[in-house]
């Protein structure tokens, strides 16, 4: 299975240009991008393209000159003011009328004679806006959609993008076009890992251009690929012991949170990890040797001991640690102290966001596993479209595995960027990321390195909640760490 990329419409821009910059003219893109939709148009005779003003108008332009060539009944409809077509646009535009396709150039009057063409079609291609539409469709382009949404018995394929569909959340601007199929180009559009706006995709097939692939160079993100996880997922040793599957020390929880420690720990102990200690309050300890008897401990005081942190594969520090100055205390011994991989989570990085230069001066891996509003303490970005950069900027100059946790958690470390295809809204829930950061922390201990440790911590985390989630409208962490051992072992055996 290759690696499937996605982009957001900021990225897409930044490709395309980039193409332009490598000597490629935009009439030469179109031309490849409609040879890229071709092979889904094979099996229909009857064909009505709905073209725009700009370049995804251009490739539908472009897409029915070679239709037409090829002996289908093609008919073109264009709207737009034509002192404002693109430059490929105005270009495709003499080329079909050079050769003779039938093409109408639209006004209201013609909304009529466009029905009728529609209905008599076996399709109608969608090629009126792609991903640089900012705002909803008006005039004759939303009458165009809501005309097409009423067409019956007509297959609908869009170019790149439904028209009307905002390319970066998935959700409708005003009216969308519903599509059967999509047909997007170079990378999957951020738009389509929002699953609720398959009703309007439908169908997502993903072609590449027949151009220098740009995608790593630019730093697209990848979605995590099922068979990377299946081929990095170690089965157990047979001569395996404990002592094989990791030493880890979680310094974890506090009086008044007692919760996040026990779920964080259980599920490192459910991941595999051979041994699993948990360094925390009186009450976190008392509560840990009635609900998770495989788990080691040692009761924490205000001054950590910082001569534990050697025999230890991997610290997880932070899941309910509280704010308070002796927990600022305890981060700072761990950052100057510690001589293993760090996980650090929740408390905790807030309080490294007022250390960064403890951080940069570790010598040691360090995953963070933050939420939105964490990392934006950590680093302040201006909108989402700027966060994938920040997060990858972050990752690079600090040299750690950053895990931004939310829909597609995105994790990097700064040479490549992932986007997690697992977990559902019904795991928006307290607790989760502690069950998360524990996996995480297990897979370090049991030798994976920082980056593919969060990558298999993340997915396999998202798959224990979608099993739950296909019968539950929530997800409870402590009932979805049973599945963990479950789903990594139909992993391996699949």
């Amino acid at each position: 299975m290759k690696d499937m990329y996605v982009a957001t419409s900021k990225q897409m821009k930044a490709y395309d240009q980039a193409l332009l910059n490598k000597g490629y003219k935009i009439e030469e893109l179109v031309d490849k991008a409609s040879d890229a939709i071709l092979p889904h148009c094979r099996d229909y005779d009857k064909i009505v393209i709905v073209c725009g003003p700009g370049n995804n108008g251009a490739d539908g332009l472009s897409l029915g000159i070679k239709l037409h060539l090829r002996a289908r009944k093609i008919k073109l409809y264009c709207f737009g003011n034509p002192n404002k077509l693109s430059k490929a646009n105005d270009y495709y535009i003499g080329q079909a009328q050079e050769i003779g396709v039938p093409i109408t150039f639209m006004d209201d009057d013609d909304i009529q004679l466009f029905i009728n063409d529609a209905r008599k079609a076996d399709v109608v291609i969608d090629a009126m806006f792609g991903f640089g539409l900012n705002s909803e469709v008006r005039g004759i382009a939303k009458t165009l959609v809501n005309e097409i949404n009423n067409l019956y018995n007509v297959d609908i394929i869009s170019i790149d993008i439904p028209t009307g569909l905002n390319p970066d959340t998935g959700i409708p601007y005003g009216e969308v076009i519903r599509a059967n199929k999509t047909v997007t180009l170079t990378a999957v559009k951020q738009a389509f890992l929002n699953d609720e706006c398959h009703v309007y995709t439908g169908e997502i097939a993903v072609e590449l251009l027949e151009v220098k692939d740009l995608r790593r160079e630019l730093k697209l993100a990848k979605l995590v690929n099922p068979l990377r996880i299946k081929n990095h997922l170690k089965p157990r040793d047979y001569y395996g012991h404990k002592g094989v599957y990791g030493k880890i020390l979680h310094i974890t929880g506090c009086n008044h949170y007692r919760g996040a420690a026990l779920l964080s720990a259980r599920a490192a102990v459910y991941t595999g990890s051979g041994i699993v200690c948990v360094y925390s309050s009186n009450k976190v300890i008392d509560a840990l040797s009635t609900t998770i008897p495989e788990c080691t401990s040692l009761i924490r005081n205000d001054v950590l001991d910082t001569n534990l942190f050697d025999k230890y594969d991997v610290i997880l520090i932070g899941s309910g640690l509280g704010l308070n100055k002796q927990s600022e205390q305890y981060v700072i011994d761990v950052l100057k102290n510690a001589t293993c991989p760090l996980v650090i989570d929740g408390d905790a990085l807030t309080i490294v966001s007022k250390h960064l230069d403890l951080l940069k001066d570790f010598k040691h891996p360090v995953i963070l596993t933050p939420h939105h509003g964490e990392f934006k303490r950590l680093c302040d970005y201006e909108d989402e479209l700027d966060m994938i950069e920040k997060v990858n900027q972050f990752a690079l100059e600090y040299e750690v595995v950053v895990v931004l946790k939310g829909p597609n958690t995105i994790i990097t470390d700064g040479s490549e960027i992932y986007r997690n295809i697992t977990a559902n809204k019904a795991m928006a829930t307290a607790g989760m990321g502690d069950v998360l950061a524990g996996m995480i922390s297990s897979f370090v201990g049991q030798g994976y390195s920082s980056k593919n440790a969060a990558i298999l911590g993340t997915y396999i985390h998202g798959s224990c909640g979608d099993v739950i989630a296909e019968n539950a409208y929530t997800v409870i962490p402590s009932k979805m760490i049973n599945l963990i051992p479950k789903v990594m072992y139909k992993i391996i055996k699949e």
